[in-house]
């Protein structure tokens, strides 16, 4: 009788055991399924943005794109890069005209900064004496635009911005200001704003560009 009685208590414990654990295998798999999905379409739907509202960033929304950005894979977790946030649209547009003042610019048409009049901008920086650094920025970038992305708000990388800023002896004293670690250098910048355009998407090269190699 006692052996009776252990069995089948072995039984109805076998039989909880798989109505707690099925469940939750079938839920890790659906979620696994459902992140898939939304990535590639936030991946998908994503478009470089060069005209803005005048709708303000937050602190803290901005503190979740940038927390996204810097989970960004890196080489040996050096993180070699620095970050800027300017967000005052007066500093930007005096940094715009600092450039324009002694360098030759072409804004778009419409646009009151060499930002694009985004109301905020991320100066990324690499450092120097780590050869693959800017690959590194290249990698926080991509997950800070598709982060903002699926927030709603747009995004472009813009390099010829800071490369102006490089050649300006009137933007110096901005770029003091931005306060890079020594060995660091300012690599290009990525504009942040609501969306005021709808671009479509321009045409991939896949077959040209992608090969299997056997």
């Amino acid at each position: 009788m006692k052996r009776i009685k252990a069995l089948l208590y072995s039984l109805m414990g076998a039989a909880l055991m798989t109505a707690c654990t099925a469940p939750s295998a079938q839920t890790s798999t659906t979620a696994a399924s459902s992140d898939a999905e939304v990535i590639e379409r936030v991946i998908m739907a994503r478009r470089s943005i060069r005209q803005y509202t005048d709708r303000t960033l937050s602190r803290d929304t901005l503190q979740q794109i940038l927390l996204c950005g810097i989970n960004a894979p890196n080489g040996q977790n050096r993180q070699a890069y620095e970050l800027r946030v300017v967000d005052n649209p007066q500093l930007l547009q005096e940094i715009s005209d600092a450039v324009a003042s002694d360098t030759e610019v072409r804004m778009r048409r419409g646009a009151s900064t060499i930002f694009a009049g985004a109301p905020c901008v991320v100066f990324i920086a690499r450092e120097t004496t780590y050869d693959i650094s800017a690959i590194d920025c290249g990698l926080l970038g991509e997950n800070l635009i598709l982060k903002a992305w699926s927030m709603g708000i747009g995004s472009c990388c813009m390099a010829g911005p800071t490369r102006q800023m490089m050649q300006s002896k009137a933007c110096t004293p901005y770029l003091e200001r931005l306060g890079f670690s020594p060995d660091y250098e300012l690599l290009y910048c990525i504009t942040l704003g609501y969306p005021a355009e709808s671009p479509e998407a321009k045409p991939r090269k896949y077959e040209e560009k992608i090969r299997f190699v056997e």
